[in-house]
């Protein structure tokens, strides 16, 4: 059973919607993102990231999940004889998901480790209740808190499920029909490569004391927590003509008061987003580097007017 599990893709995500707001109770959404992917392995990966030994880096993870069970007392048990000896034996996680890039390469490692060393795992191809979905998200929450420090446990969820996942007034999870694929039209969701990395735990830390100011924490839920609740209503509906004038509204919010969170190589294209109307930036995931989002209703006009970065079609809607 676990050499079938062995080499089974688990693949990227993106929060399309919810970054920051989601600490307030806000809806999010999450879809996974299937051009890249994790693989438990033997085998030397093909493209290591420099310098990384993904071996000792398991070795570690595995040690702190060993402490973790002991503190918080898991309700799932897990074969961890069986993961130290896999270790031993030379086991990587074959990724080439980019590290600080906020596409989950945590939550794919912790899908993969739950779904090949988990005792009785929660099969994720059946109709899940909202209990098994919490139960897995809070399980998730603590595995991945070992990468960030804290978790929320969404993004090892999508990894698992590899299904679009609305997070309703932060608790409520609807498993939703993905979109279908418009390849004629000009709509376009689209990831921005920054170039650089970002760390997340500082971000939330910036996030965090900022949210200590009444004024900014007005700020916030009078613009962007809307903002976002009804950008998430406007693309499950595939109405654009709503969608656009939130997606500013957010990508404004950000320019304004977050502003630290937009790499410092990208403020220029980002502006010229909101000047134009051609395209909006947002944030994916945490922001500070990475990949940004983006959404064009003329993707070619984008492609002409952003050259410096490389530009990767996540799908048309």
């Amino acid at each position: 059973m676990l050499m079938n599990k062995l080499k089974t893709k688990f693949h990227s995500k993106i929060l399309l919607f919810g970054e920051y707001a989601l600490m307030f109770g806000s809806d999010a959404l999450s879809i996974p993102y299937t051009e890249l992917y994790g693989y438990f392995s033997f085998e030397k990966s093909e493209k290591p990231n420099s310098g990384f030994d993904s071996n000792a880096h398991l070795r570690k993870y595995a040690d702190f999940l060993g402490k973790q069970l002991k503190q918080v007392n898991f309700e799932t048990r897990f074969s961890f004889d069986q993961l130290e000896k896999d270790i031993a034996n030379g086991l990587i996680f074959n990724s080439n998901i980019p590290l600080g890039y906020g596409l989950g390469s945590s939550g794919a490692l912790v899908a993969a480790l739950y779904s090949r060393y988990a005792k009785d795992a929660i099969n994720p191809s059946r109709n899940l209740s909202n209990g098994q979905l919490e139960k897995l998200k809070t399980l998730f929450a603590q595995m991945e808190s070992y990468f960030h420090g804290k978790s929320s446990g969404l993004d090892p969820l999508i990894c698992y499920l590899q299904r679009p996942i609305l997070l309703q007034n932060g608790s409520c999870i609807k498993i939703i029909e993905p979109h279908k694929k418009k390849p004629s039209t000009q709509n376009t969701l689209f990831l921005l490569d920054t170039g650089t990395t970002g760390e997340t735990q500082p971000l939330v830390n910036y996030f965090t004391k900022k949210c200590r100011s009444s004024e900014f924490l007005n700020q916030l839920k009078a613009e962007l927590i809307p903002a976002n609740q009804q950008a998430i209503e406007a693309f499950l509906q595939n109405n654009s003509n709503n969608l656009f004038p939130h997606l500013k509204k957010i990508s404004t919010f950000t320019q304004k008061y977050l502003k630290p969170m937009i790499p410092d190589s990208i403020r220029t294209v980002w502006q010229k987003g909101l000047d134009t109307d051609h395209f909006y930036l947002k944030l994916c995931g945490s922001g500070g580097g990475g990949m940004m989002l983006g959404f064009t209703t003329d993707f070619e006009y984008v492609k002409t007017e952003i050259k410096k970065f490389p530009l990767h079609i996540v799908q048309r809607f």
